[in-house]
Parts: structure tokens; C-alpha cells; sequence
């Protein structure tokens, strides 16, 4: 067990937090540029290249966030320690950074009408955005931000397999199969802890956060959970019960949702 000293809050500048979110937005709406004008658009989405740049720049983030992520708990494992108090430039600096990408992603749906057309997108980013930027605002709650952002591992492996799809690699390629593993293996593992660590956490300790704040965090988990709940689903019945080819029927930037193609 760690100390008090080894535990005491390290004071950091919110400043450097919002000039994170700011640089984000920046760095990703360029991404999106190169991607728009460099990277060739498979010939599946050619109707609606909004589709495959959206979530190029999405598996991008997750690789970056998902790398990140793993690094905070390899180098600080003391995070486990205090959950809310924990704080230092590296960690506070990753959910900075996600929050500016989750920003930039729903302006980025907003100037393409896709508000309202991925509305379970638009829920999942009004549910996440809005718990991490007041936690980088109040620098507080900074090691559930963290566990939170474990979803972004598995995101990275969720994006890859719609990219395959995208890219017509065969459902029963070698590859696409053992993308589509390591997605389940991570969406259990990483998104079933993170959310099962903060219902834990929210339980044994409310009392160390304000009463508002918790009310939005209840509800921010209710609509994460049956998120992922419905999501797992439809991707266990897509690639475990019912193998089959994919058609690309495609539901936006983050593929919270999938049809038949999942």
C-alpha cells in the first residue's frame, strides 16, 4: 500500500490540458485532410468516402490512445491506488487528448449531418465527452478516465476488422479472422473491466465526488453499458454464430452499431 505522501495529489496547470484539446482538434481535422486528398478510397465506399475517412481517423486514435493507455499502467501501476486522487502530466495529458479527438469527431459530424443518422455515436460522445472534460477541468478522476480509455484497445481492433470489411478482405481470410479474435478478446477484457472497475468504484466510494457529478456519471455508464452490451452481441452473432460475408452496410465513424455486416 502506498503512503500519504506517495499518494498526495500532484498539482497540475489546466491550462496545458486545454491547449491539448485544442492541438487535438487541430492535429486530427489535418489528418482528415491527408487522408481525404492521400489515401485511397476503397471502391466499396466510393458512394460516401465520408464513411472511410471518419473511421481511418478513429482506428488512428485508438492506436495512439490504446498505445498511451497500456503505458500508463506499465509505468504508474500505482494508479490502482487511488483512482480519483492519482494525477501526474502523462496520464492527465491522454484524457486531455481523447477528449480533444472526441471534440474534434463531433464537429467533424456535425459540418457532415451525421448527428442525427449515427445518433448512437452522437450519444456515446455527449456520454463521454462531457465526463472527461469536467475531470480535466477539476484535474480530478483522472485514474477512471484512464481505465475508461481501455475501450480504446479495443477499439483499435474493432476499427481494423470494419477496414477490412471496407477493403473487401474475405471474412474467411486468416487475417480477418484473427482480427475479428482479438476483437472479442479485447472487448471482453478491456471494455468489460473498464466498465466493471468504474460500477465498482461508484459503488464503494461515492461520497468522494460531488453529488451532481455522480448523477451524471450513473447516467453516462447506463447509456456505456448498454452500449456495449448491444454491441458485443451483434458482434458474437456476426462472427461466432453466423459467419457470413460482410455487406457493407455501414453505420459511421465509431461502429458502435452494426447490422448484418458485424
Amino acid at each position: 500500500m502506498a503512503s500519504d505522501s506517495d499518494l498526495r495529489k500532484v498539482e497540475v496547470d489546466v491550462r496545458y490540458g486545454y491547449l491539448m484539446m485544442l492541438s487535438t482538434i487541430i492535429i486530427f481535422h489535418s489528418l482528415n485532410k491527408f487522408v481525404s486528398q492521400c489515401v485511397k478510397t476503397p471502391q466499396s465506399v466510393r458512394d460516401d468516402p465520408w464513411r472511410w475517412r471518419n473511421l481511418v481517423i478513429s482506428w488512428i486514435h485508438g492506436m495512439i490512445c490504446g498505445t498511451w493507455n497500456v503505458l500508463c499502467f506499465v509505468l504508474y501501476p500505482e494508479i490502482f491506488d487511488d483512482l480519483i486522487e492519482h494525477i501526474n502530466y502523462f496520464t492527465y495529458m491522454m484524457i486531455a487528448f481523447s477528449t480533444g479527438y472526441f471534440i474534434y469527431d463531433s464537429i467533424d459530424m456535425y459540418l457532415n449531418n451525421r448527428l442525427l443518422i449515427n445518433w448512437e455515436v452522437t450519444l456515446h460522445h455527449i456520454a463521454v465527452t462531457s465526463m472527461f472534460w469536467w475531470n480535466v477541468h477539476q484535474a480530478s478522476c483522472i485514474g477512471y478516465n484512464c481505465v475508461a480509455l481501455m475501450a480504446e484497445i479495443n477499439s483499435f481492433f474493432l476499427h481494423s476488422r470494419k477496414l477490412l470489411q471496407m477493403s473487401k478482405i474475405g471474412f474467411n481470410h486468416w487475417f480477418y479472422k484473427l482480427v475479428t479474435y482479438l476483437n472479442l478478446f479485447t472487448f471482453v477484457s478491456c471494455r468489460g473491466f473498464s466498465v466493471c472497475r468504474i460500477l465498482y468504484g461508484m459503488y464503494i466510494e461515492p461520497s468522494r465526488v460531488p453529488f451532481i457529478f455522480y448523477c451524471c456519471l450513473s447516467l453516462s455508464m447506463f447509456v456505456m453499458s448498454v452500449i456495449n452490451v448491444v454491441l458485443f452481441w451483434r458482434l458474437f452473432k456476426s462472427d461466432i454464430l453466423k459467419p457470413q460475408k460482410p455487406q457493407l452496410k455501414l453505420n459511421g465513424n465509431h461502429n458502435s452499431f452494426y447490422r448484418k455486416d458485424e
